[in-house]
């Protein structure tokens, strides 16, 4: 049988050479196929992530449509982590407060949904899909309805902006890149809804902050609304910074307020020159009221 098996070999060698080396150019092209889908996905998350900071929207884009998904599912890591509040002696001054901002011309009053945890956290996020969270400390803090409202004002423009779902993207980096390829866009929807809890926590860059305060800033002045009260809160919390009290404010970990960003809204608001503008002052004692802040504080 051996000498038959050798015999078979020696009559067909020449083929058997071609077929070898037929297969191993196409072992060598499959491989260089491989690496080259797997640069490629490195190369599109990068287009991906490339101007996202800076509000422009890369030529590769996610879909719109996974926001929603993506948000729902921070929101519900977040139900597990803080109580939610149900008092309405809270939440109707806090909506009348957001109301000429999320029903002006750039947004839609249905684009967002407002929540207010009882943390005593000075913090406020907001998520994929319009989802904006404050915590109560932040509320309690505040010395104005235009803090408040300024506040609102930055996270609706890191919403418009899509700068957390970039920058998660940006986050998942290489492993976003292969799941992509191994299955498509379901399995990369997948990774981000696993990995959408650090939506609560990501730091935004120097010049993400900066186009959400300009966006801010614009929606602010379109829903007739004092920006004065954008650079009272966040030049507060720098001032609480210096002097030792930093720690206590979580929204400075995810919201950096370096000096230079607070002298550039200084700027702006010297520019806006002299102004008249409403007052919220009244639901602004309501929410104070129902927090029970003390007048003064």
């Amino acid at each position: 049988m051996d000498d038959a098996i050798r015999a078979w070999i020696r009559r067909h060698k020449r083929g058997l050479r071609r077929a070898l080396l037929v297969g191993g150019l196409l072992a060598l092209l499959l491989v260089a196929l491989a690496a080259w889908g797997i640069f490629r996905g490195v190369i599109g998350l990068k287009d991906l992530v490339k101007g996202s900071m800076d509000g422009q929207l890369p030529s590769i884009r996610l879909p719109l449509e996974w926001e929603k998904p993506l948000g729902d599912s921070a929101l519900t890591q977040l139900r597990g982590q803080y109580t939610f509040l149900n008092d309405r002696q809270v939440l109707d001054p806090f909506e009348r407060l957001a109301a000429p901002l999320v029903s002006a011309p750039a947004g839609t009053a249905d684009r967002y949904t407002l929540y207010v945890t009882t943390s005593k956290e000075v913090n406020a996020f907001a998520l994929p899909g319009g989802i904006i969270v404050f915590h109560r400390g932040l509320l309690e803090r505040a010395c104005s309805a235009a803090e408040i409202q300024g506040v609102l004002a930055h996270e609706m423009a890191h919403v418009q902006k899509r700068h957390g779902v970039l920058q998660l993207v940006k986050n998942l980096g290489l492993e976003l890149a292969v799941k992509q390829l191994q299955g498509g866009e379901s399995r990369m929807l997948d990774t981000l809804l696993r990995d959408s809890g650090q939506l609560m926590s990501l730091k935004f860059s120097r010049d993400a902050e900066r186009s959400a305060d300009d966006l801010g800033w614009e929606l602010l002045e379109q829903a007739q609304i004092n920006p004065q009260g954008m650079v009272d809160f966040f030049g507060g919390l720098m001032s609480d910074a210096g002097s030792g009290k930093a720690a206590a404010i979580p929204l400075l970990s995810t919201h950096p307020a370096p000096q230079e960003r607070i002298d550039r809204l200084r700027q702006k608001l010297a520019l806006l020159g002299s102004r008249e503008f409403p007052s919220f002052e009244e639901s602004f004692q309501d929410l104070q009221k129902a927090l029970g802040v003390t007048a003064g504080k």
